[in-house]
Order: structure tokens, then C-alpha cells, then sequence
């Protein structure tokens, strides 16, 4: 088993598509379909129904597809636990987070909170959730945009709100611009499997948009992704919470385009 073939499969998940999922994997499609085939023979069966239009999956890859994106944090989790297994303190508050509310959020939720001697793990939205759930943690912020099925075991707080939005760069040359139910455009695309990534997807698909074009840039990260923009190199959606100081602005689109969610803090119940 090889991590790609996780991200892989998730595309293909997203897109429906061999040819437009190999491209989102900047890779030719024989190459995609190879390691497509080597993760079947992996699990022992086929996951994809190929002779549909969009590509369907099979009973063993609907039931593949949540340990997935499971699989595929847990994995990224695994190593910020034991980078972060040592502390300077004796005994200190653990407060788990995800990166985009540790460089924007969070520093001014503790400063108000008169927090001190704590140690921050930065860990997926469901590592966060299983941190605290696991007694791993005292408390995790996260964001959430919705269904109390995650929040299970769990007590929970709003603390905040915010929402992604599709922006531009001031020296973006070429604008992204919706026509006819494509996104035409240079646009930029979180890493299947993300939380980011599987909302803008259902957003899309629900008003049946597609995006025109192979993605500019990849990403798990929003502050990379913002990095990107900045530099004019394409548009993404972004958390607006990171956008306080950032000269970009919001593209031309439906209001339908912004994905509000909830900031939460999470405790064990």
C-alpha cells in the first residue's frame, strides 16, 4: 500500500473521471490507471464500476472510501503526535488545532482566555476530534460545518464563525469566471480526502459545476494555497480568516460559492 494510491483514489472519487482524475494527479492516465489497479489487487477487489459514465463505485469501494480518508489523516496525524510526544513541561494544557486556526484564530481566543503553559499539536479536523475523544487532549478547536454525528461523545461550544471563499491575487492576469456551469479560469484545489477539499467538491456538484481545467496547484494546506494566490499564480478558496491582511480580493461568483462553518471548541463530555 503506498500513500498515492489513497490520493489516487480519492480523486477519482471527486471526479468521476480517469482522464480528469489523472490530470488533477499531474500524471498521464496510464500511469493513474496502473496504480489504480495495483491498489485493487491490494485490497483484493475491484472499487470502480469503469463501463459507467460517470465512473460508479462498486459496494467494496463505497465501503473502501471512508477508511480512505481516514486512513489517509490518520496517517499525516500519526506523525505530528510523535513529533510532538515530547514537552518542555512537566504538565501542560494539550490543545489540539488545525493549522489554519493555529496562525489566525487561536493565538487571540488564548490571549482573551488568559491561557498559559499549554502545548499546541496542529493535527487534521478528525485527528482533533479523536485526540479529544481519546482523552489525548483537554480540548481541540476546530472547524465545523455541520452534523452532529462527528461531534458524538462530545461536548461542544461555538466560538467563532467564518466561511471559505473563492479569491484572486491583484496580479492574477487571467480572472476565474463561471460560464454556462463551468469554472473557467486558473484555479487551485485542495488534496482529495481533505475536509476543504470534500465541501467545495459537494458544493460544485450540487449546483452541477464543474471546473473547466487541470487545477494550477494541489494542495492539503490553505496557507499554501494562499501563498499561491497571493503571488497572482491562480484563485482557491480560502479561509477568510486568513485573508485580514492579505491584498486579495473575492472573484465574481454566486453567493452559493462561500462555504460558512463554525468555529468550535471541543471537550470530552
Amino acid at each position: 500500500m503506498e500513500l498515492q494510491w489513497i490520493d489516487d483514489f480519492l480523486a477519482l472519487c471527486q471526479t468521476r473521471n480517469f482522464t480528469r482524475a489523472a490530470e488533477a494527479r499531474c500524471t498521464t492516465q496510464s500511469a493513474y490507471s496502473r496504480r489504480m489497479r495495483r491498489l485493487e489487487e491490494w485490497l483484493g477487489a475491484p472499487l470502480f464500476y469503469r463501463e459507467r459514465r460517470p465512473v460508479d463505485l462498486t459496494p467494496a469501494g463505497e465501503q473502501f472510501l471512508t477508511r480512505a480518508r481516514r486512513l489517509r489523516e490518520d496517517i499525516f496525524d500519526a506523525r505530528r503526535a510523535v513529533l510532538s510526544a515530547s514537552s518542555h513541561f512537566k504538565k501542560s494544557l494539550r490543545i489540539y488545532t488545525t493549522n489554519t486556526l493555529a496562525a489566525s484564530f487561536l493565538s487571540t481566543w488564548l490571549a482573551e482566555n488568559k491561557l498559559e503553559n499549554y502545548s499546541l499539536i496542529v493535527a487534521s479536523i478528525s485527528g482533533c476530534l479523536e485526540a479529544v475523544r481519546r482523552g489525548h487532549a483537554d480540548m481541540g478547536l476546530i472547524p465545523h460545518f455541520g452534523g452532529d454525528e462527528a461531534l458524538a461523545g462530545l461536548t461542544s461550544l461555538e466560538i467563532g464563525r467564518d466561511r471559505l471563499m473563492l479569491v484572486a491575487g491583484a496580479t492574477q492576469r487571467r480572472p476565474v469566471a463561471l460560464v454556462q456551469k463551468k469554472l473557467r479560469g486558473p484555479v487551485m484545489v485542495y488534496t482529495p480526502g481533505t475536509t476543504y477539499g470534500a465541501r467545495i467538491a459537494a458544493m460544485l456538484e450540487r449546483h452541477g459545476i464543474q471546473i473547466q481545467e487541470s487545477p494550477v496547484c494541489e494542495s492539503a494546506s490553505a496557507e499554501a494555497l494562499l501563498a499561491q494566490v497571493k503571488a497572482g499564480l491562480g484563485s482557491a478558496w480560502i479561509p477568510e480568516i486568513l485573508l485580514r491582511d492579505a491584498k486579495v480580493k473575492r472573484c465574481a461568483a454566486p453567493d452559493f460559492f462561500d462555504i460558512p462553518y463554525e468555529i468550535l471548541l471541543i471537550k470530552p463530555r
